[in-house]
C-alpha cells in the first residue's frame, strides 16, 4: 500500500508538530533556566546592593565621629634622684619642660597626631604610655610605647612619629647642670560624635 499525498502531509504535519513541540520544550527549559539565572543574578545584585548600602551606612556613621587625644603629665615622683648606666636620670630637680608648658604640649600632640580613618572605623580608642628621654640639649630621644598592650590601627606608630618630630624642650637640671631625664606620658585616644 502506497501512502497517499494526504497521508504524507499528515505525517509531515505530525513530525513538524513533534519537532516544534520539542523545540518549544527545549526553549522553555532554556527560558526557565535563563529566567532562574536572571532571578539569581537579580538576587546577587540585590545582595551586593544591600552590602554596599550597609558599608555606606557604616562609613557614614564612622564619618560622624572624630578622634581626639589628651595627655596627663605625671605628678613628680618622690623617688631619690638617680641615673642609670646610660647617664639618664629618673627625675630631675628642675624637670624638662615643653616650650609653653603642659597646655602647649597637649595642643601640639592633639594637632599633630593623625587619628586615622581606620582607627575611627574600628572604634579604636584607649590610652598608651609613651616613655622617652629629653637629653641635655632638650632633644627628645628614644620614644617607645611602654608595656605589651598596643592600641593598634596605626595609633602607636603615629604617636611615636609625633614624638620623633617633637620640638626641642627645656632640658632638666640636677645641681644646676643640664641632664638627660626620662619622662613618661600617657596619651589617651578617644572618639567623639561630631
Amino acid at each position: 500500500m502506497q501512502p497517499t499525498t494526504a497521508n504524507r502531509i499528515s505525517y509531515a504535519g505530525i513530525i513538524a508538530a513533534i519537532v516544534i513541540g520539542m523545540a518549544a520544550c527545549n526553549g522553555s527549559d532554556s527560558t526557565s533556566k535563563s529566567s532562574s539565572d536572571s532571578i539569581a543574578t537579580a538576587t546577587t545584585d540585590s545582595s551586593n546592593a544591600a552590602a554596599m548600602a550597609d558599608s555606606a551606612s557604616k562609613a557614614a556613621k564612622a564619618k560622624k565621629k572624630k578622634g581626639k587625644t589628651s595627655i596627663a603629665m605625671p605628678v613628680a615622683n618622690n623617688e631619690k634622684i638617680s641615673k642609670d648606666d646610660k647617664g639618664v636620670y629618673n627625675r630631675a630637680e628642675a624637670m624638662p619642660e615643653f616650650p609653653g608648658g603642659q597646655d602647649a604640649l597637649a595642643s601640639y600632640i592633639n594637632k599633630n597626631i593623625n587619628y586615622s580613618q581606620t582607627a575611627i572605623d574600628n572604634n579604636t580608642d584607649g590610652t598608651i604610655r609613651i616613655t622617652f628621654v629629653v637629653d641635655e640639649h632638650g632633644k627628645v630621644i628614644d620614644p617607645h610605647v611602654m608595656g605589651d598592650k598596643k592600641l593598634g590601627s596605626g595609633l602607636d606608630e603615629e604617636t611615636l612619629r609625633v614624638f620623633d618630630n617633637m620640638p626641642v624642650w627645656k632640658p632638666g637640671k640636677v645641681a644646676g647642670k643640664k641632664v638627660k631625664t626620662r619622662l613618661e606620658i600617657p596619651i589617651t585616644f578617644q572618639l567623639e560624635d561630631v
